[in-house]
């Protein structure tokens, strides 16, 4: 039942910004007080040159349950759908193509899909599917291979690395070996990166915990901890080192209803080759929206994040960041029609 608490009141928290930094340098300038200097809103213009729409074809083979997440490719837009269990293709004008749904109890098929990936490099699309293996199909949906998992985790995230193999995440749970995985092209464990405390063990629930732009796999630290690292090359960096004030005030050995939580949490996190983005939450003090731009190595914080250039709000966040981009999503005027992509084009 507490589980069951915390998803509610995270999905309720609006998704904004986090900070980082370069290694070698001092780590006391990268310590950032959340109760200060805060302003109302952040505006998409701080960090924004120009934002692209696309509508998404609405037919009667494709209606959108709700976009959990996107990635995009060789001149189509893949939209991963949790509520329907399907994976939906689209050109980059948002034309309709084709879909993946294999959802049953088969060798070939999924009961449920956790995290997909584009796998542009071979065209094929990858599947995190419960029961901790990997599906792999053709972008039009022909089967191809299973990688089971031979380690006992149950992940909720996962990329694909260049060089070879995997890196898994189950950063989110409540568990002593949650953290992040370096898993070969078997799907044997190779290297733990980074282990969750275990005074810090809160159940959170996100929709994706690694970020990626060209050949770099990116993420914060479990949690409390907010250490952006860097995986390139098969060599994982500390890049920026941060560090979120005010401290802790409580340990947790075990996961707490959010109710009435006094520390603040990271609820969201995005990165791209020049930003990084996240969210912060405290039942006291409510949401923490954090811009950080890795070229000034300047950062802002704001209760909220707000679109001051066209008005268009958003309904939620992908985690494409490629091309010096943050894709985004809202739900289209008109409730019968698939959602809208909002696509930001950074400074």
């Amino acid at each position: 039942m507490i589980r069951y608490k915390v998803i509610f009141l995270l999905l309720v928290i609006a998704f904004n910004i986090s900070c980082s930094k370069k290694g070698g340098q001092s780590e006391d300038k990268y310590e950032v007080d959340l109760l200060s200097g805060v302003v109302d809103s952040l505006g998409y213009s701080l960090f924004t040159d120009s934002i692209k729409y696309i509508n998404l074809e609405t037919t009667d083979s494709c209606l959108i349950g709700e976009i959990t997440d996107m990635a995009i490719g060789a001149g189509r837009l893949f939209v991963f759908d949790k509520r329907r269990q399907t994976i939906w293709v689209f050109n980059q004008e948002g034309k309709f193509l084709s879909k993946i749904f294999k959802q049953g109890n088969g060798p070939r098929e999924y009961i449920r899909i956790e995290q997909f990936e584009y796998d542009e490099k071979n065209n094929q699309i990858v599947l995190l599917a419960w029961g901790s293996q990997l599906l792999f199909y053709t972008p039009e949906g022909e089967f191809l291979k299973t990688v089971k998992l031979g380690f006992p985790l149950t992940p909720s995230d996962f990329k694909i690395v260049p060089q070879g193999g995997f890196i898994f995440s189950q950063a989110g749970w409540d568990n002593p070996t949650a953290g992040i995985y370096y898993v070969n092209d078997l799907g044997k464990e190779e290297q733990i990166l980074v282990k969750r405390k275990e005074n810090h063990l809160v159940f959170i629930n996100f929709d994706w915990e690694l970020c990626s732009y060209d050949n770099t796999i990116c993420f914060m630290a479990p949690n409390f901890e907010n250490t952006v690292y860097h995986y390139e090359n098969q060599e994982l960096v500390a890049e920026y080192p941060f560090r979120m004030k005010p401290e802790l005030k409580h340990d947790y050995m075990e996961t707490v209803s959010l109710q009435y939580f006094e520390d603040f949490i990271r609820t969201g996190y995005l990165e791209g080759e020049k930003w990084i983005l996240a969210t912060y939450w405290s039942s006291v003090e409510d949401t923490r929206a954090f811009l950080f731009s890795k070229e000034k190595e300047k950062y802002w914080i704001g209760k909220y994040l707000v679109n001051d250039l066209d008005g268009v709000d958003r309904n939620a966040n992908t985690s494409v960041s490629g091309n010096n981009t943050f894709v985004f999503w809202r739900e289209n005027e008109n409730t019968d029609e698939n959602p809208i992509i909002q696509v930001l084009y950074l400074k």
